[in-house]
């Protein structure tokens, strides 16, 4: 099966209730076959620091647990070389059923002890589906990606400080 691009996300909101407006700006995009939500967590705080979660992801668990094998086994191969591959895709597919893919529970510990008093945060792994049609292309021309990065405001202000600094 052929993935499309993951991108991680964590997104702050200034108050602890559901962020309306921007859940139903994913439920779009996720019906219209933008993207596919591989996990997400939002997680609120209130004025007395009691904690809310809501997990969702669009993944079947055979498919959490498949997905889980191959980051592991990838995992594997990177930290031991192939004689990791194994043991990683064990471990990848066991740690699947514990929560955000990539994240530990003490990451997402982590997450909410960082979250101000009345405030939110979600972090989101999603699939870019508009993308598998544009990869499977590249791979068959013998392409492959050479640089990636998003455009930001702040990466464009950056650029322009950069190229002051450099003119003088």
């Amino acid at each position: 099966m052929i993935y499309g691009p993951m991108q991680l996300l964590v997104i702050g909101f200034g108050h602890a209730t559901l962020p309306l407006e921007f859940v139903h700006q994913l439920r779009s995009l996720r019906d219209t076959g933008v993207v596919r939500l591989v996990d997400a967590v939002f997680v609120a705080k209130d004025e007395h620091d009691n904690l809310n979660a809501i997990k969702v992801s669009d993944l079947s668990q055979d498919e959490t647990v498949f997905l889980g094998s191959v980051v592991g086994a990838l995992f594997g191969f990177g930290a031991l070389g192939e004689a990791g591959m194994d043991r990683g895709a064990e471990i990848g597919a066991l740690s699947a059923n514990d929560g955000l893919m990539g994240l530990s529970t003490d990451d997402l510990d982590e997450i909410a002890d960082r979250i101000p008093r009345g405030t939110a945060a979600t972090v989101l792994l999603l699939e870019h589906l508009w993308a598998i049609g544009l990869k499977e292309a590249i791979e068959r021309e013998d392409g492959s990606v050479i640089a990636q990065g998003w455009i930001t405001p702040a990466t464009i202000i950056a650029q322009g400080r950069q190229a002051a600094d450099d003119a003088a």
